[in-house]
């Protein structure tokens, strides 16, 4: 066992990244592009409430490293083109999903700390992770049909449901994945995302607040709902796989 990892483990970049980085592309431009239809944040074209990408996306940058990190910037890239932006403005803007994946690689990847989800109390996890799931349709239809106080609401039980499921596993890995993966992540490409938009005259400075609030706890409603329930199903399955990567393209 321990050499054949140690033979994976010496492969170097293969056919396997970059196809996972096409088909990720694709699927995550799909599911920006509905994002940004179906939950915008107004006044910004592009930005929205429930940016679902990101739910994907992040993850695939701790499988899969770099890979899952373009997978995330080229997808916003598209989408960007796709709601009227220009192609050098969509360049610039969508560095604020290439940080949102970069960022939790960065720190899984230099504090050596590598995804944990073999769990320790898989029905309490589970059954946390489906809760998770509901919390991420009542925030759904709570911004489909514009209920604020509701919507905030799932931000917090996203992030206590979180909590209480790194009281009960890994430390290390829900912790990391919880400061790193969901918070951190989410305000650094917000305000870099909505500052780019203010900076380029897309959206006036008085909407900043606003599309701002939007983003970031759009963004940490579905990393700590969908991003953690693939987290915690998928991990074991990708790390297991030929096209897992243990450090950023390999």
């Amino acid at each position: 066992m321990s050499g054949a990892s140690g033979t994976e483990r010496k492969r170097g970049v293969t056919w396997r990244q970059p196809v996972v980085c096409v088909i990720a592309t694709i699927i995550c431009t799909a599911l920006a592009i509905w994002a940004v239809i179906e939950a915008p944040v107004e006044p910004a074209p592009g930005v929205s409430g429930l940016y679902v990408a990101a739910a994907v996306f992040v993850p695939l940058a701790l499988w899969f490293g770099v890979w899952g990190v373009l997978a995330g910037y080229l997808s916003c890239v598209l989408m960007a083109l796709y709601v009227g932006y220009t192609l050098d403005f969509a360049l610039v803007w969508s560095l604020a999903d290439l940080f949102e994946g970069l960022i939790p690689l960065l720190a899984f990847r230099t504090l050596k700390v590598e995804p944990n989800y073999r769990l320790k109390k898989s029905k309490i996890t589970y059954g946390l992770t489906a809760l998770l799931a509901v919390t991420f349709v009542v925030s759904a239809v709570a911004t489909t049909l514009t209920l604020t106080e509701i919507f905030a609401a799932t931000f917090f039980v996203g992030v206590i449901i979180m909590v209480i499921q790194a009281a009960v596993e890994d430390k290390k890995t829900w912790t990391m994945w919880i400061i790193f993966g969901v918070l951190v992540a989410s305000i650094v490409s917000g305000l870099f995302g909505v500052g780019a938009l203010a900076v380029f005259g897309d959206i006036p400075m008085g909407v900043f607040p606003t599309v701002l609030f939007g983003w970031v706890f759009g963004d940490i409603i579905v990393l700590s709902t969908i991003g953690t329930a693939l987290m915690v199903t998928l991990t074991p399955i990708i790390q297991r796989s030929r096209a897992y990567v243990r450090g950023y393209f390999s």
